[in-house]
């Protein structure tokens, strides 16, 4: 299924051919700069993690039982179809109908040329006008201040932050559905 299109991106359902460029992404560690992750630093890492990665991405990601899925995934290409990015869904929680909302544009060649912000719009009128869902939020890290302003200039609102272990501090930010009465 084809989201959204124009003279310069794609945004499109997720195939199973897209796991290499998801995983290359998760392990990039300046996309990853604002993560507290872990990035593999030996091969033998970098194998459990493949490995981790694909057993989570055949279940959770393309499991044939949409139901079953855990992560819903936009993913972002030129008009060649090379990949750029993505955003993705997941932590869909269907009783308080919300999730957290996450983008990485890995091709740095797109980086600050609004492709995020088409991304993310296009997205979130998605998941607001075809999933029952009345709040998207998102969570990063206090250091992350593009991803901050480009939320902010979305709509999105700051509603809280909290301290992971090893005191990385996080941003909560969100959108929530607007009802119109008729």
């Amino acid at each position: 299924m084809i989201f959204y299109q124009d003279e310069n991106i794609k945004i499109r359902d997720i195939c199973s051919e897209d796991v290499i460029n998801l995983f290359c992404s998760r392990i990039d560690k300046e996309l990853n700069l604002h993560d507290p992750r872990p990035i593999p630093n030996t091969s033998k890492e970098l194998i459990a993690e493949c490995i981790a990665y694909c057993n989570r991405f055949d279940i959770e990601i393309m499991n044939e039982s949409i139901e079953d899925r855990k992560y819903k995934y936009f993913i972002v290409t030129n008009n060649d179809g090379n990949f750029i990015g993505f955003v993705n869904f997941f932590s869909i929680d269907k009783i308080k109908k919300q999730g957290e909302m996450g983008v990485i544009i890995a091709d740095k060649r797109y980086w600050r040329k609004g492709i995020a912000y088409i991304a993310i719009n296009v997205v979130t009128k998605y998941i607001f006008n075809n999933m029952e869902i009345d709040r998207i939020y998102i969570e990063t890290g206090e250091t992350n201040k593009p991803a901050l302003r480009l939320f902010d200039k979305l709509g999105f609102n700051k509603c809280g932050e909290y301290l992971e272990d090893d005191d990385f501090k996080f941003i909560v930010m969100e959108k929530k559905r607007i009802y119109f009465n008729k």
